[in-house]
């Protein structure tokens, strides 16, 4: 560099150029001498031969000025490597040597781009944080598939955009943290957790805006009948989990993994307890029973059969809905004094036993009429005439049992109705 300033300073100055003047000796002897002739130089020039050259030591800070109409081109320079140092200049224009080792990379921050980088399908490593101002395009590893998703944020909403159905895939609000999907999730067929709800501090739960249902399918399309739901936790010590409840096709499982009925509860002891139960008065009530089997069902009874007016002497046959090997019957009626009769009874198979009664205040008196003890007349003797005509029979009748068959005698001097009420025992 020092020649490339000594040769522009030469050049500056020019040359002298030779000039020869013709001198007479005191021998008289004519010589030719140049008077401007130079035998010296310095500060990067040096005299050699009659000649002044670039090369040599500065002896002083030396300025080269160029101009936009008088630039300075160096050519022929030779190719460098890498490892060459590079020359810079101060801020006094100073030309200064560099090495290229101290130089670890373009400081990008100081730059204003005018125009896109195009990175050659090179890698940018090393990015501490990347501030997106307006989205980030994903292409197709398939050139072809000209496609693309994107990611942005506007008016609050952080969008993943699908180009192909020109709409979000996924939104999520920043004002309320929610987070909408466009269109179904669907999960890998890999025995794995999908969702998983951990280190909660509230209770993880499912909840749905009003008139909005929430369904859920299992098993497939081509099988009938398939599919489960099954609810698990990890009960007593230890990691493994234990099911607690299972739902298919044949019903709801609780305490058993092969629900036989709807709603199938089992357990060691006390698979069932209902707290809360409020008593009702209700006579169209049903019973709930349990059969040898576990299984809950409705009880049949009481069951209750009005019979329609009976003229005296006349017979009503009652149909029973079951024909039990023990039941109770509790036979009433009224006359239109506000007097009541009640009597019970108890049936094995169909032999009827009189437990008691009463008409009008007045004792039942029962007596077997036939030898199979299937017949009984039940008398009330004394009652109080009343103003319907009811004289002191007007509470007797017969009661016959045959089968699934109640017939009922009137045996008092009035019409009469009466209500038989059937029960379990």
């Amino acid at each position: 560099m020092k020649k490339i300033v000594y040769l522009l300073l030469l050049i500056q100055s020019g040359f002298m150029m030779a000039q020869t003047e013709t001198m007479v000796t005191v021998n008289g002897k004519k010589v030719s001498i140049n008077p401007n002739t130079i035998n010296t130089a310095n500060n990067g020039l040096t005299f050699t031969n009659d000649n002044v050259q670039l090369g040599g030591s500065l002896v002083k800070p030396s300025t080269i000025t160029t101009t936009p109409e008088f630039t300075l081109a160096i050519a022929g320079l030779q190719s460098g490597v890498n490892a060459d140092n590079i020359i810079v200049t101060d801020a006094n224009g100073v030309l200064k040597t560099v090495p290229r080792t101290s130089f670890t990379g373009d400081n990008l921050g100081n730059h204003i781009a005018t125009q896109n980088l195009d990175m050659s399908n090179k890698n940018i490593l090393n990015i501490k944080n990347a501030y997106i101002k307006n989205e980030v395009e994903l292409l197709d590893k398939n050139t072809a598939n000209t496609k693309y998703f994107s990611l942005y944020k506007s008016a609050g909403v952080l969008g993943i955009w699908n180009s192909n159905k020109n709409m979000n895939v996924i939104s999520i609000d920043e004002t309320n943290n929610n987070t909408t999907f466009a269109s179904t999730i669907n999960f890998p067929d890999v025995n794995a957790p999908k969702i998983l709800f951990s280190n909660s501090t509230d209770a993880a739960r499912i909840e749905l805006s009003d008139n909005w249902n929430f369904g859920t399918v299992a098993g497939t399309k081509s099988t009938a009948n398939s599919g489960q739901f099954s609810w698990h936790n990890y009960s007593g010590n230890g990691a493994t989990m234990k099911e607690l409840m299972r739902l298919n096709t044949t019903g709801l499982g609780i305490g058993t993994t092969a629900p036989t009925a709807a709603l199938h509860v089992k357990s060691a002891a006390d698979p069932l307890r209902l707290e809360g139960l409020v008593e009702s008065t209700d006579l169209t009530n049903i019973a709930l029973v349990v059969g040898s089997d576990g299984v809950v069902k409705k009880s049949l009874f009481p069951q209750t059969y009005e019979v329609p007016s009976v003229a005296p002497g006349a017979t009503y046959t009652v149909n029973l809905n079951a024909n039990i090997t023990v039941a109770t019957f509790i036979v009433s009626t009224q006359n239109s004094c506000g007097k009541n009769a009640i009597v019970t009874f108890q049936t094995y198979n169909n032999v009827i036993s009189f437990l008691g009664g009463q008409g009008a205040n007045v004792p039942y008196t029962a007596t077997v009429t036939n030898n199979d003890g299937v017949t009984q007349r039940l008398t009330a003797t004394g009652v109080a005439s009343c103003e319907d005509g009811g004289d002191a029979t007007q509470f007797n009748f017969t009661i016959n049992k045959a089968g699934s068959i109640i017939t009922i005698t009137n045996d008092g001097n009035v019409p009469r109705e009466y209500s038989i009420i059937q029960t379990g025992m």
